[in-house]
């Protein structure tokens, strides 16, 4: 964690120290342990705010000139192959463990151009003036863990920081609202939004993720550097079986722990008793002890003093398997926190529990930590197959989704209304989509499987007819999703029609597991959640880590079979937490909450 600004007077001014000085000193509390200004009397100035968390951030010094005096970088970065890039590298003229990440960052610059960030594992954003070249080369990892705003004059002016403060530090900058990103926040759609640069400032927009720009005076040029799909479909053509995939999984989920390990300081977990950081924590607990047998994890839960929310059990169930030093944060009055984390964030609060993270970030900094490992979205990234159900009504595999579905409910005596109600709800979107393509003849052999698979009465028929209509034309009348919105702005930004886009984004029908766990995995839900984790952790010096949110991890998920992937059964002990097949092979045991205790 560290902070990053920097300018480019595209008119060719020189930059103005002092400006720099200020978007730096701004970003203070990202980096406590230094702060350094790069400006050489030239059209770039680049700034640096410096928080020491690895062993080799120790020896960093940013910004970083190359021996030629020609590459200038700054950067919020840690890498993670870094034994693979010093070999491809040759950086042999000294010790590993005298190579900062910086070091490696530039050199991979200086030898692949515009395909060095796909060459880097690990979360990263950073920027290089290229003297040479006459351009700035910025990119965003993968995921956008690390973040980077921007704000575009063309011809004028380009600026760009680790938090939109840095950037409103300038007089030169804008402060537009965004109405149309606004409205769209207080509709408060729930589905995994589309991936875009916006935000809720019309002239600041962000570097996506797994993107690379490069800005100079002809103009601004982006590409994604990341094709996620391809890499699924490379990992499918090699692993056959679920044992493959299983093993698979456990290889590079605890290889994605054990390099967000990496610390000069000591390392906290969140462990809230959910499956994804109980088994992050007990994985980051085994590894601590191969190196050490009296070793212990420090875990933070966040105790928000309310029945309803009390996982206590659950945490104890993991921390009775030794090897935690456990500590429980008190959770304050969520409105209280939602006020004091809100000015950190320079916008609105868009994730749900911004008291539950103030809390767990306070007591890290309170314990000597620098680093916190998560279980961000691991529910996203490992997925629960929720579609496949869909995917076999689109195959016509009615015996077997049947089979399926009643298998979740076998020693329930209500199994016969459950089975029915699951039934109903896979077919409902199955049959919205057969209306809204017309697609009558499919849309009557969907009525008359169902009828033969299941007790379809008349009555349930016309319902279900009525229902699938209905889905199908509702938005044509979005109205009702903005009726605390002013007429005139809904009107001006034409909000009827972003609705439309947007819902469609959001819950358009797509026929296949793999395709919906695509868009949640590059949904802009995850940006905005990632973005906000930074935020708030930065305001107190404490650099988050998510491991399900590494490259590695998240292209074999996404490649994983959809069956494997499928929620096949509840636990009752675990009181409706659902864990998926492919958890259930990893780790076979009755207690999801188990899971990393016993068997990573």
């Amino acid at each position: 964690m560290s902070g990053i600004v920097g300018i480019y007077n595209l008119d060719g001014r020189p930059v103005e120290r002092e400006k720099i000085g200020r978007m730096v000193d701004v970003l203070a509390h990202r980096g406590p342990d230094g702060a350094e200004v790069w400006c050489d009397d030239s059209s770039v100035g680049l700034g640096h705010r410096m928080l020491w968390t690895t062993p080799e951030s120790l020896l960093e010094q940013l910004p970083l000139k190359d021996r030629t005096g020609n590459l200038i970088l700054t950067a919020d970065a840690r890498i993670d192959n870094r034994d693979e890039l010093i070999y491809a590298l040759k950086l042999n003229d000294r010790p590993a463990d005298k190579i900062t990440d910086s070091d490696l960052i530039l050199a991979a610059y200086d030898k692949w151009g515009r395909d060095c960030p796909g060459k880097v594992i690990g979360d990263f954003a950073f920027a290089i003036w290229d003297k040479r070249k006459q351009l700035l080369f910025c990119a965003r990892d993968y995921m956008g863990v690390k973040p980077f705003y921007y704000h575009y004059q063309p011809g004028k002016l380009f600026v760009f920081a680790s938090e939109i403060k840095g950037l409103f530090c300038l007089d030169a900058v804008p402060r537009n609202v965004n109405d149309a990103k606004v409205a769209i926040y207080l509709c408060q759609l729930s589905g995994f939004a589309k991936l875009k640069p916006d935000t809720f400032y019309q002239d600041i927009l962000r570097l996506l993720p797994a993107h690379w720009m490069e800005v100079s005076e002809k103009g601004i040029e982006s590409q994604s550097f990341w094709d996620l799909d391809a890499e699924a479909k490379k990992i499918q053509q090699t692993l056959k079986t679920d044992a493959d995939y299983v093993e698979e999984f456990r290889k590079r989920f605890t290889e994605a722990i054990g390099c967000r390990l990496r610390s000069a300081y000591p390392v906290a977990s969140t462990l809230s008793g959910g499956v994804d950081s109980s088994s992050v924590s007990c994985v980051a607990r085994n590894l601590l002890r191969e190196k050490d047998s009296d070793a212990e994890l420090l875990t933070i839960y966040s105790d928000c003093d309310t029945p309803s929310a009390d996982e206590t059990a659950y945490v104890d169930t993991v921390l009775a398997q030794g090897g935690f030093n456990h500590h429980v944060a008190k959770v304050g009055n969520p409105i209280s926190a939602a006020q004091t984390v809100t000015p950190w964030l320079d916008q609105p609060v868009q994730m749900p529990t911004p008291a539950m993270l103030l809390a767990i970030v306070r007591e890290v900094k309170q314990q000597g930590a620098r680093v916190v490992l998560t279980g961000h979205d691991g529910d996203t990234i490992v997925s629960h197959g929720t579609d496949y159900p869909h995917e076999l009504l689109e195959l016509g595999e009615w015996e077997k989704l049947l089979k399926i579905v009643e298998g979740r409910y076998q020693n329930k005596s209500d199994s016969a209304k459950d089975v029915e109600s699951d039934l109903y709800q896979y077919l409902l979107p199955y049959g919205t989509e057969l209306v809204k393509k017309v697609a009558i003849k499919n849309y009557i052999n969907l009525l008359f499987m169902a009828g033969k698979y299941w007790n379809f009465s008349t009555k349930k028929t016309i319902k279900f007819v009525l229902r699938s209509i209905y889905n199908t034309f509702r938005m044509l009348n979005c109205n009702n999703y903005n009726a605390n919105i002013a007429k005139q702005l809904a009107k001006s930004i034409k909000l009827g029609k972003l609705l439309r886009d947007e819902f469609n984004d959001q819950f358009g029908y797509l026929p296949t597991e793999y395709l919906n766990h695509y868009r949640g995995i590059t949904s802009g839900n995850m940006q905005e959640g990632s973005e906000q984790i930074d935020g708030i952790s930065a305001a107190v010096s404490i650099e988050p880590r998510h491991p399900f949110l590494d490259k590695r991890v998240i292209e074999l998920c996404l490649a994983a079979p959809a069956q494997l992937k499928f929620c096949c059964f509840l636990d009752l002990q675990a009181k409706g937490r659902a864990k998926t097949r492919l958890e259930a092979n990893l780790y076979p045991t009755v207690n999801p909450l188990q899971l990393g205790a016993h068997h990573i």
